[in-house]
């Protein structure tokens, strides 16, 4: 099946790179508020600098109407003790209404958790065709059933995923591939009841640092049918309490036809679980990617995978607090990445800012992922405690993909700094208004949230592919996605889970340039089997069902 965009994109002529450098850069408006996204991030602090405050929060985009538009789901946190605010804390559900508005419906949908909330994942786990809601907190979590009539249910205490500690991102996949999704869920550090050491930098009182804390592991959630979960973090193999663990994300980096599970840690080595099977091997140091390349660990926050340079791939971002880059390390095979962040151009430009959303995106769809990252500190008292300059807010980063390796900064061409910075954390990513090209929305820190739409970006042309699966999870997660257009090879994955404690919409997005129609599609599937579609138009919206003919409108 085969949906129009509802929004007419002219289609450009011509087939090829040729000429693609010329293709105007979009820009990016700020337009929360316009859009009826009125919410406040409320971290709880009230002077008494407990470690999660500076931590949350993240967000989601997904349809969970099943009307072809993506909703947005935020989280908040709460007050603790000695905060006191004129109303309680919640979490916020905006329903899309397709025209460019959202109206907030969480408590009329059962999903206004008012939990110390930090992040989220959507998956449909029962493979009932509904998108479901998990969300983390500092506390117990939240497994939420969409009963698919604009209510939800809670389900946490029936599923067995109700962690209690201090959770984070968290992400989806089918770890066994027999047909659904099974959980992973980050956890940072331990605090044991109203623990709170008191860390200070001369007279001035500052948050203490992840080092304060022991470390904690992750859970590993095998689902066995029925809305319950088993924990198998030990069995599993991922059991560890040697990282703080903040961005997770699965993907198939070797390609052997599973999901593999990356873990970014705080000032720790970071996590790659490769998958063999019936365990996973933790081989972050032997694959590249646990450290900087002089071996130093570094403070990993937000994480994306990508085929940033189109060789079919899939290569991971990792970033990172200030005075530590952003690194890119490019997959060369094997089962090895190598850290080209220098010659990429990341390097400098990150050098300065603390980064937590990380969003491979193509916002000018001219076919390569560019980076958008989403930044602030976490240390509100740091322009008085650092001189080199740091701010507590900043703004967010745009660098455009060059299509050689490199990346060039368009902050500021793309209207990132027309208006005020936030102290970003988790970054979501959708074509929110369906017209062609990637949107974004920021969490920002006990801040309002920025909702960045992009103008301009579906002057080149496009396509969007959602899958669907039948002897796979029904959400798709995991399939291996390749649009072959003339000269052009993309190569993405269906992914539970990305960016910092958020998730972007399922749709793939493919930018073509000026290519007028896609010559085929190939699907990997995550049980195994394969699927090919025939020639598609650019500027459509395509939705491919697991081993149905499909046939365009």
């Amino acid at each position: 099946m085969l949906r129009a965009a509802l929004v007419a994109v002219p289609v450009l002529s011509g087939c090829s790179d040729a000429g693609e450098s010329a293709l105007t850069l979009p820009r990016f408006s700020e337009v929360a508020a316009e859009s009826g996204i009125e919410f406040r991030h409320f971290n709880g602090a009230a002077g008494a600098y407990y470690y999660p405050e500076t931590h949350g929060s993240g967000a989601a985009f997904a349809d969970f109407n099943g009307d072809g538009f993506p909703e947005l789901y935020v989280v908040n946190s709460a007050a603790i003790r000695g905060a006191f605010t004129a109303h309680l804390p919640a979490n916020a559900l905006f329903v899309n209404q397709t025209d460019g508005l959202f109206v907030e419906r969480a408590a009329a949908a059962g999903v206004a958790d008012t939990s110390f909330g930090m992040g989220v994942g959507v998956g449909d786990l029962d493979n009932d065709g509904h998108a479901d809601l998990y969300v983390t907190n500092w506390g117990a979590n939240r497994l939420y059933r969409n009963l698919g009539n604009g209510r939800f249910a809670d389900v946490t205490k029936r599923s067995g995923t109700g962690d209690l500690r201090v959770s984070t991102s968290t992400a989806f996949a089918d770890i066994d591939l027999d047909g659904d999704l099974d959980l992973y869920v980050a956890n940072d550090v331990r605090i044991v009841g109203d623990e709170r050491p008191e860390c200070r930098r001369g007279l001035i009182q500052i948050y203490c640092g992840p080092g304060a804390y022991p470390g904690d592991s992750g859970s590993l959630f095998r689902n066995d049918g029925d809305l319950r979960f088993t924990d198998i973090t030990a069995s599993m193999g991922v059991w560890t309490e040697e990282g703080r663990q903040l961005g997770v994300g699965f993907a198939d980096y070797d390609d052997d036809g599973d999901s593999d599970l990356y873990v970014a840690n705080d000032h720790e080595p970071n996590f790659l679980f490769r998958n063999d099977g019936s365990r996973f091997a933790e081989v972050g140091v032997s694959a590249g990617v646990a450290t900087s390349p002089d071996g130093a660990p570094e403070a990993g926050m937000g994480t994306d995978w990508s085929d940033y340079d189109r060789d079919g791939r899939l290569d991971l971002g990792v970033c990172n607090f200030q005075w530590e880059p952003c690194r890119l390390l490019h997959n060369v095979g094997a089962g090895r990445f190598e850290d080209h962040t220098a010659q990429s151009g990341l390097g400098g430009p990150t050098y300065q800012t603390l980064t937590f959303g990380t969003n491979f995106i193509d916002v000018n769809n001219d076919g390569y992922p560019d980076l958008f990252l989403a930044n602030g500190h976490v240390e509100p008292n740091i322009e008085i405690l650092d001189s080199a300059g740091p701010r507590y807010a900043q703004h967010d980063q745009l660098f455009l993909n060059n299509r050689d390796g490199t990346f060039t900064d368009v902050t500021a061409a793309s209207g990132l700094t027309a208006f005020s910075a936030g102290v970003g954390r988790g970054s979501a990513a959708a074509d929110c208004d369906n017209d062609g090209d990637v949107d974004l929305f920021v969490s920002n820190n006990n801040q309002r949230p920025h909702l960045l739409r992009n103008d301009g970006g579906n002057r080149a042309n496009w396509i969007s592919v959602e899958v669907e699966g039948t002897r796979s999870n029904r959400s798709g997660i995991g399939a291996r996605v390749t649009v072959f257009s003339d000269d052009l090879r993309q190569t993405a994955e269906v992914r539970g889970g990305s960016s910092y404690l958020s998730h972007n919409d399922l749709r793939l997005h493919f930018g073509l340039g000026r290519r007028t129609e896609v010559d085929s599609i190939l699907i990997r599937w995550p049980s195994g089997g394969s699927q090919t579609v025939g020639t598609v138009p650019a500027g459509r919206f395509v939705r491919i069902v697991e081993g149905e003919p499909w046939t365009p409108l």
